[in-house]
């Protein structure tokens, strides 16, 4: 990708890239990498502000939306969306997230990001280039497991390449994660590190070490339905990785211009074929649950509320929430039910206190090594993970909380496993996996 050659802290450049990344990214084929304007042969100062915010425009876009609706934490109520909702999904649905979003436009770049922090001995940008790649590595196979790495990213040369194994590429995404840290560990005395370019941390390197020990975390967790042995991995990652609400990994937009607002504001202002109810509000409203006020507004609790959907509302990238429920659930796999009622108790008190403020209502929820069960643990993530594909991936590890299947005419009733292969790939990668569909497991959900 050519970077433009604008400051990338100002609201302009934040305009460009959103545009770029958005509905309309088919113009890249179109000639536009070819403008005399753009710079040839970009820094990594100029190349990690538009890889962030793109990665959260995808995040709280198309990676939203689908599991979203599988998990029925928002229902499908016209169009693309509600085809989604009956799991009738075609190829053409989900070539723009995977052609313009992670494997064709943000993996793409970052992997460009890698090479010319190597090439100028920026370790930092290199670190936290690593971090990111392993990061979209991980959205990208769990969405369709097996997926091109090794031999991508070639330009003509990468036309067919070779699709990896999804467990092979959980071998990547730790090898990136561990040179990570490695690197930032070691330290970068060069005068060219992130900082207002770090639209995550601001150039942080200890908030980018914890953030790629919460991620490692994270993948653990994703493998114990593979080799429960992973759950001692969750565990040995906790400590050296998120402490509070305050390292939380969160993309920011802005009000300021149409094209840098919230990703899922643009989607509901200009399609509106979604609306804010559904199995994840029933089991809220059941319970009294005062977030319900925060993720849904309007009489009927139809719309989505401001904290997940003004304009200027950040998209959740890792969460120390999260990882408490990471830590409470492989806590309680391994027997000890004191620290994972710890965990969970802490975790509902973070979600409560970075949604509504204070975690009154964590006492209504609280469970002791007595009571706590992984259906609790589970649930209460659920709740937490609003609009976060997470909870697709949970829900196909653990089978819980015990969502409804909806009749569609594809899957008969059977909620999606996985997505199916893009048409752009399908007619023009001749390695692309064949006969797979909606019902198709991951290597790490079989």
């Amino acid at each position: 990708m050519k970077y433009l050659h604008n400051k990338i802290y100002t609201a302009s450049l934040i305009l460009v890239i959103l545009t770029l990344f958005s509905c309309k990214k088919k113009f890249f084929y179109d000639g536009i990498n070819d403008d005399p304007t753009q710079l040839k042969d970009p820094t990594p100062s100029l190349m990690l502000a538009p890889i962030l915010l793109s990665s959260g425009y995808e995040y709280g876009g198309d990676e939203s939306r689908f599991p979203s609706i599988f998990m029925q934490q928002v229902t499908g109520a016209a169009n693309q969306s509600i085809s989604a909702g009956i799991y009738n999904i075609s190829p053409d649905d989900v070539d723009n997230m995977w052609s313009f979003g992670f494997y064709g436009g943000l993996m793409n770049n970052t992997y460009d990001l890698i090479a010319k922090a190597k090439e100028l001995d920026q370790n930092y940008y290199h670190a936290v280039g690593q971090i990111t790649m392993a990061n979209l590595l991980q959205r990208t196979t769990d969405l369709w497991g097996d997926v091109p790495y090794t031999a991508a990213f070639k330009g003509n040369d990468s036309k067919n390449a070779a699709f990896d194994s999804q467990e092979s590429i959980y071998k990547q995404i730790f090898d990136l994660l561990n040179a990570g840290i490695a690197e930032i560990e070691a330290g970068d005395a060069g005068a060219n590190v992130p900082g207002v370019d770090d639209y995550l941390y601001s150039g942080d390197m200890d908030k980018w070490l914890m953030l790629a020990h919460a991620l490692k975390a994270r993948c653990f967790i994703h493998l114990t339905k593979v080799n429960p042995a992973y759950y001692d991995s969750v565990i040995n990652e906790i400590p050296n990785a998120f402490t509070g609400n305050e390292d939380n990994a969160l993309f920011p937009f802005s009000a300021s211009s149409v094209n840098s607002e919230n990703p899922t504001y643009q989607f509901n202002d200009q399609r509106g074929d979604i609306t804010y109810d559904g199995f994840l509000q029933t089991i809220m409203m059941d319970a009294n649950d005062p977030r319900v006020g925060i993720y849904y507004k309007g009489a009927d609790k139809t719309q989505l509320g401001n904290f997940y959907g003004a304009a200027n509302a950040s998209v959740p990238l890792m969460t120390y929430y999260e990882l408490k429920f990471i830590e409470a659930e492989a806590q309680f796999q391994k027997g000890d039910k004191d620290a994972a009622a710890a965990a969970y108790n802490d975790a509902v008190k973070a979600n409560l206190k970075y949604t509504i403020g204070n975690d009154a209502y964590a006492a209504t929820v609280a469970k002791t090594a007595a009571d706590i069960t992984l259906e609790d643990i589970m649930t209460q993530k659920y709740i937490a993970l609003f609009l976060r594909s997470e909870s697709w991936t949970d829900w196909r590890r653990t089978g819980i909380p015990a969502i409804p299947a909806a009749i569609g005419n594809v899957t008969q009733g059977i909620i999606p496993r996985a997505l199916i292969y893009p048409s752009k790939e399908v007619r023009y990668n001749t390695n692309t996996p064949k006969d797979r569909t909606l019902k198709s497991k991951v290597w790490w959900d079989k």
